[in-house]
């Protein structure tokens, strides 16, 4: 809390000395009357406070769908540490070679590393047009293995490396992604 707002809530609770002698203090319903705009400037300092402290402890619906897609799990194509276990991949399984992986990533990558303007409708169609986990995954290797970044996080946040007003995909563009990958056949 900034000194000024402390100085309002003091003020706002101070008991307003009068020349009368009534003796009596005030109530703090006396006091909202008196200091109506004081009092609406403390409730919204002490709201937004609240608001910050508590933000970390409430999860959302958007929250708790994407913990699932970001967890390291063996059904988890981003996770593709953990996915890609080629033992278990059934023979006749269509996979993407690694240059084909590479330029599905290259476009993710580009889609967002500019100055000013993302374009959204290019990562979700790359992600649309995979048709299974297993090639979600070789995507997500292929990425983090050329461009260092995990493809969650980059897709989320966007090139902040030196590009300051990139903010990755709109909330309802990733979850987008994620509901349409979770929806695809494992292979």
């Amino acid at each position: 809390m900034s000194v000024a707002s402390a100085a309002i809530l003091a003020s706002a609770l101070r008991p307003k000395e009068s020349g009368s002698s009534s003796g009596g203090s005030k109530t703090i319903g006396q006091s909202i009357a008196d200091k109506p705009l004081q009092w609406l400037i403390v409730v919204g300092v002490l709201g937004y406070v609240a608001s910050k402290a508590l933000k970390g402890a409430i999860k959302t619906g958007g929250e708790t769908r994407t913990e699932g897609a970001e967890t390291a799990s063996e059904n988890n194509p981003f996770a593709f540490n953990n996915f890609l276990d080629w033992s278990r991949v059934p023979a006749g399984t269509k996979i993407l070679t690694y240059q084909e992986a590479l330029a599905r990533a290259r476009q993710i990558y580009n889609a967002l590393d500019v100055v000013a303007y993302e374009n959204e409708d290019i990562v979700v169609g790359v992600f649309t047009s995979i048709p299974s986990k297993i090639q979600v995954a070789q995507v997500a290797k292929a990425f983090a293995d050329n461009f260092g970044k995990d493809i969650l996080t980059y897709i989320k946040d966007g090139n902040k490396t030196f590009n300051f007003w990139t903010s990755g995909l709109s909330d309802a563009n990733y979850q987008r992604v994620i509901d349409n990958v979770a929806r695809k056949p494992k292979y």
